[in-house]
């Protein structure tokens, strides 16, 4: 791409915008005297043509051809001293041409665009949206165009419109008639290639100027001349381009000043009206004609059309696998380094340099409140490479970005950097996030593409398609959408493809090792490690080197030795008891995707085991007087870590709130939950905050843990999903933090007062175990187990606890001095919805069995029971809940990963 500096004299100098705006219509309000010109013949030069238009009351002899004297009338001028036959051809094919078009039922304005777009050399291919109706006639050397009044508008734009149609006319005919000129009268190849020729001209002058008009760059003289160099070929067709490229030879200057006299002639009738036409008259010149001809010379060689610049300035545009996390190699440079291997100069620009920096050690936030949004992270562009990589790291890519939002942004950025080539790959968030489907991420690329057109008409484009990731428990629509935009951006990239912005598609999905099933060229299932790294490179380089010609071909894989990511010990570790409870933290192991981290109670034997992002943890579900040790060890992906550290321990000693006493939970309409709470009592009570409603669907495989903030006694969380079981729980936050969570009921969203279980069963397993089964319930959510003692020949009173039973069978133990002497039955519950008692049940005695003495009740004693400390708050299995990531703090709802990046 050539940037002469003229270009930005031509953009600061097109004023017709404003000119034409601050352009009053005639004292008489005639819309047609808007933009006037004198009707008084005057001489032209041969072989070019004038412009006249106004009221037909000014018309002179042609108001006769109107109805009214404020119809508008336009003659489009010609000179055809030399070989007057061959304009009046030409001008009746064009009112032949909108005559069988208006038969067809289209006004003459959608003839005008009809033809514009059968001329449309690729530069700008908006319509210009002006309509009207009319008729067009041939009158001596003239060709008259009337505009009934009706149709005539005197708005700015419908007459920048409508002159930039008659503009094109002319000059579309002028082109033709003196292209002619070159020809034996009546050659055979004089009406394809002069037809090629006249269209092209005209469409591109016509496009020029409605490309200003819509606030849109007009790129420089040599990008004209190789579209329309190619769109001479695409209409004469490929046959003639060797005859085609002689003629442009001789030829091409004729026309050319045919074309700069013509415009002339235009400006010297309509004054400020025509502001845009003497500077791109001016650049229609010998240079534009050396071009347009080397253009066809190099494409009759069987090269691309446009030539590359001798340094090539390449935008990469995306989203974090392509700007890359701390410690990464990067696609990216993998691709400099191909470029710098095979000689081709590039320079690497937009806004950015580095990878994405990690997350920095911070205290646990409180939870954000319903519709608050969180706190804005900013640009995290300061991470950097792998060591000893050193290169042009320009980029515009950002994790988390979705092709929704750089739509918005790219026109900006392109004006700045002007980059001569775009490597384009987003996609995936707008489909993991549920931003869009895939015909809205469709869409969204292709805005962005059009509008980096609209900054730089001439930027080619290598646009990858999506890959596939490591199958998501709960979104197998990910995947098809992944497919279903992959096939629809492969049909419509040549669509939008053209002769100076090509449009080529580059082959993420086939070309990367990463399947639902399995991904073994990424870290975590989406994003490349240092394999990877190579394949998205090697995709890039096929694409450039097959359609743009550049370099000798794709670099050899694999490479002979893949580096392999330090995962060092991490060192530094400490752990100290604080208000929160404990906090642990170590020193920042450079390139770590995160963290393992193991816990345990002191004594105990087994480790509990989660991941965090930076070099920090908090244990704020304890209570006082606890040691708590911990181990640590760096991750470089899934399948790549460290060894564990050393052991560190801390007494907890937190000075957060008991969580609050659960009232009551229960659904509402048919997408939310209710909780009503009571503030709890105790020591740190006296600076709460707010409360935590955490939720886990258990119905959604890979769900997240998410946290909402609320103040008062209750709270409704709305969207969520119908017919899903939904585990409840509530914290309190004070100066210090969140406390330990309370469990509330579950509550199946959607549902009502759950149906009476049925069929309830049991099985005597020994003398003291039995196992119990039952038919499930309607809008259950779980269940609950109530117990009675069998007593001479009656029951005492059934009792329950609180211990939610998630399946339709259980097992209970420990029930002394035999099973023979409790009787079962079971509810179903739905929050704070309960059914009726099931049928209740009685473990028959097994033979032979002796009584034994008496121990423990049955209640609380279950298999599923958690035991703790007399003070602790039994949350059950919320402990053991893992985020897909490995953490296991709630998020905000809407803040987990969906398919994309968090």
């Amino acid at each position: 791409m050539r940037r002469p500096g003229w270009l930005t004299a031509l953009v600061l100098a097109v004023t017709l915008v404003a000119a034409g705006t601050a352009e009053p219509a005639s004292a008489a309000g005639a819309a047609c005297a808007t933009a006037g010109s004198d009707f008084a013949s005057r001489s032209i030069a041969e072989s070019t043509a004038a412009l006249r238009m106004g009221c037909a009351r000014d018309a002179g002899s042609l108001r006769s051809l109107a109805a009214s004297d404020t119809d508008m009338v336009a003659a489009i001028d010609f000179n055809t001293a030399q070989r007057p036959d061959e304009w009046q051809r030409q001008m009746w094919q064009m009112v032949d041409t909108v005559r069988a078009d208006k038969s067809k039922g289209l006004t003459l304005s959608e003839s005008f665009d009809l033809r514009a777009q059968r001329n449309n050399v690729g530069f700008y291919e908006q319509r210009s949206g002006v309509r009207f109706d009319g008729s067009i006639q041939v009158v001596g050397n003239s060709l008259v165009i009337v505009i009934p009044t009706g149709e005539v508008n005197a708005s700015a734009n419908w007459w920048q419109k409508a002159i930039a149609t008659s503009v094109g006319i002319a000059v579309a005919i002028a082109s033709g008639a003196v292209c002619t000129l070159f020809f034996a009268p009546a050659a055979p190849v004089a009406g394809p290639i002069c037809g090629a020729v006249a269209g092209g001209v005209g469409g591109l002058v016509g496009e020029l100027m409605n490309a200003y008009f819509d606030g849109r760059s007009l790129g420089d003289a040599d990008v004209w001349a190789e579209a329309l160099a190619v769109a001479v070929v695409s209409a004469a067709g490929g046959a003639y381009l060797g005859q085609v490229t002689q003629w442009a030879a001789q030829g091409a200057n004729s026309v050319v000043e045919a074309v700069q006299q013509t415009m002339r002639n235009i400006i010297d009738r309509l004054g400020s009206w025509s502001n845009p036409l003497p500077l791109v008259q001016g650049l229609f010149n010998a240079d534009f004609a050396r071009t347009f001809t080397a253009t066809l010379e190099r494409m009759g060689r069987g090269l691309r059309p446009t030539d590359w610049s001798p340094t090539i300035r390449v935008m990469v545009v995306g989203d974090s696998i392509s700007q890359g996390h701390e410690g990464d190699y990067t696609w990216r440079y993998r691709l400099w380094q191909w470029f710098q291997e095979n000689n081709v100069s590039v320079d690497f620009v937009g806004p950015y340099h580095g990878t994405f920096t990690p997350d920095q050690p911070s205290p646990p936030k409180p939870p954000l409140f319903a519709g608050e949004k969180p706190a804005d992270q900013g640009i995290r562009v300061d991470g950097g490479y792998a060591a000893g990589v050193a290169f042009d790291s320009d980029h515009f890519a950002h994790w988390g970005r979705q092709a929704a939002q750089i739509k918005g942004d790219i026109r900006r950025q392109v004006e700045t950097y002007q980059p001569d080539l775009i490597l384009l790959a987003v996609g995936f968030n707008d489909l993991g996030w549920f931003v869009s489907d895939e015909n809205g991420t469709l869409a969204s690329v292709e805005t962005i593409i059009d509008q980096a057109r609209a900054a730089q008409p001439g930027v080619d484009f290598a646009v990858a398609n999506v890959p596939q990731r490591s199958k998501i428990g709960g979104r197998d629509d990910l995947i098809t959408k992944t497919d279903n935009y992959n096939r629809l951006l492969a049909n419509a990239a040549p669509r939008w493809s053209k002769a100076i912005s090509q449009v080529e598609v580059v082959d993420w999905q086939n070309g990367y090792s990463c399947a639902p099933a399995a991904c073994p060229a990424a870290y975590d299932g989406l994003h490349p490690n240092a394999f990877g790294e190579y394949q998205l490179a090697i995709a890039f380089e096929q694409t450039l080197h097959d359609h743009y010609g550049l370099g000798r071909g794709v670099m050899p894989f694999p490479p002979e030795n893949l580096p392999v990511r330090p995962t060092p010990a991490p060192t530094g570790l400490k752990a100290e008891s604080t208000p929160k409870g404990v906090t642990v933290t170590w020193d920042a192991v450079y390139g770590a995707f995160g963290y393992d981290v193991r816990s345990r109670i002191a004594g105990q034997t087994t480790w509990s085991e989660g991941r965090v992002n930076s070099n920090r943890t908090d244990t704020t579900w304890t209570v006082d007087g606890i040691q708590w040790e911990y181990q640590v060890r760096t991750v470089g992906g899934d399948n790549v870590k460290g060894p564990w550290s050393g052991t560190v321990s801390a007494v907890a000693h937190p000075q957060t709130a008991r969580p609050p006493r659960i009232v009551a939970s229960w659904p509402v309409l048919r997408d939310g939950i209710e909780l009503e709470i009571a503030p709890p009592d105790g020591p740190y009570t006296d600076t709460i905050d707010r409360y935590e409603v955490i939720l886990f669907d258990k119905d959604t495989p890979g769900a997240w843990l998410t946290g909402t903030g609320f103040r008062g006694n209750r709270v409704r969380i709305e969207g969520l999903k119908s017919g899903h079981r939904y585990l409840v729980a509530a914290a309190t936050w004070n100066a210090a933090g969140g406390g330990l969570p309370g469990l509330a009921r579950p509550v199946m969203v959607g549902g009502g007062i759950p149906a009476t279980p049925t069929g309830l069963r049991v099985a005597t397993v020994d003398p003291t175990t039995v196992q119990l089964d039952w038919n499930g319930a309607d809008s259950a959510a779980g269940y609950r187990l109530w117990v009675s003692k069998v007593k001479d020949g009656g029951t005492t009173p059934p009792e329950a606890d609180e211990n939610i039973i998630e399946d339709t069978h259980y097992g209970v133990a420990f029930l002394f001095p035999g099973v023979w002497n409790f009787e079962f039955c079971v509810t179903a519950v739905n929050g704070s919805f309960e059914s009726d008692k099931s049928n209740c049940v009685v473990p028959s005695r097994p033979a032979g069995s002796a009584l034994t003495s008496r121990g423990g009740s049955a209640l609380n004693l279950s298999p599923s029971a958690r035991t703790a400390a007399p003070d602790v708050v039994d949350i059950g299995s919320l402990t053991t809940l893992r985020n897909p990531d490995g953490t296991g703090s709630p998020v905000a709802v809407g803040v987990g990963v969906n398919g994309g990046d968090r």
